[in-house]
């Protein structure tokens, strides 16, 4: 199984096309648990498009409020009550995120649904402190407050060298499972056996950039975007557009690539694509003159990270 699986579930910005629905993506981590990237109207349809099980989303992060980009959490919600679900839910949004929750659903304490779910509202900084990762939110300009969000997965143990092991004497069995796990053993001669005896060099974690609507700024997002697996960012224009974009406050496909070559990502795919651009021709040029392997996303494309790939 590959370590990662991301779907873009829509990529239209603003309004639905015939071939885009609104922005949502989703990341399916190894142990099976996915979490969501904002949900846009039609979000649910996707799931079954593209084969991504909405019951084993644990979180949601809302980039902003945007209609287009939330409107599609409500009936998610109620479908995952009349499936039963009993999975908790935390939902991560900027600030007002509970105040929009509560104006649709009302004040009912967790909003009458029987599986619980937690609202966090959170700004520019840390977000979760997980012992396998991190998630980091990062403001960008925008009409409101919006916020992008980096997935940091903590570096990850060595690799296991049993004949080490077996020379240092440690039975193989359940003192092999606990050294891989970073946890000291004692030898079948009685010595303190630690994993840097018997694993190699720790590896390096992933790390996912997810950003949607905004104005990046190059000195402002390259240290945020720094050396990422991957990274999606928002090409609503292209370069004839640009007074347009730095009016509404969204960047183009060459702003973008130019901060994905100035990070030094591996991957770059531009989502949020404008309904004017039938053909994605002009946004493709644009962004692989300066970043070539650039892809415009489009509905289940879908990205697998393994650990090979991670790692190199």
């Amino acid at each position: 199984m590959s370590a990662f699986r991301i779907v873009f579930l829509g990529t239209s910005a603003a309004v639905p096309q015939k071939n885009r629905f609104l922005s949502s993506i989703a990341m399916q981590k190894e142990n099976g648990e996915i979490f969501l990237f904002d949900c846009g109207e039609g979000t649910q349809y996707q799931f079954l498009k593209f084969n991504v099980n909405y019951q084993k989303i644990t979180k949601i992060f809302f980039s902003h409020l945007h209609l287009d980009h939330i409107l599609g959490i409500f009936g998610l919600l109620s479908t995952m009550r009349l499936m039963k679900r009993t999975r908790p839910l935390e939902i991560f949004g900027p600030i007002g995120t509970r105040r929009f929750f509560q104006g649709l659903l009302g004040n009912e304490e967790n909003f009458g649904f029987d599986y619980t779910f937690d609202i966090q509202e959170v700004e520019e900084g840390l977000v979760i402190d997980d012992d396998e990762y991190r998630i980091i939110a990062k403001r960008v300009k925008h009409s409101v407050y919006c916020l992008a969000y980096a997935y940091l997965e903590k570096d990850r143990l060595g690799h296991f060298n049993p004949d080490k092991a077996r020379k240092l004497k440690v039975k193989q069995g359940s003192k092999w499972s606990e050294l891989q796990q970073g946890k000291s053993v004692l030898s079948e001669d009685n010595k303190i056996i630690t994993p840097d005896m018997v694993l190699g060099s720790k590896r390096r974690g992933a790390k996912i950039v997810v950003a949607f609507d905004g104005f990046y700024e190059i000195d402002d997002f390259v240290p945020f975007a720094l050396e990422a697996d991957v990274l999606i960012l928002e090409a609503t224009y292209d370069d004839d557009q640009i007074e347009n974009a730095v009016k509404k406050l969204h960047s183009t496909a060459s702003i973008s690539a130019e901060i994905a070559k100035a990070a030094k990502a591996k991957r770059l795919f531009l989502t949020h694509i404008s309904p004017g651009y039938d053909k994605d021709t002009s946004l493709t040029e644009q962004a692989q003159k300066i970043f070539p392997e650039a892809i415009i996303a489009y509905d289940g494309l879908e990205i697998t990270l393994n650990r090979k790939d991670i790692e190199e």
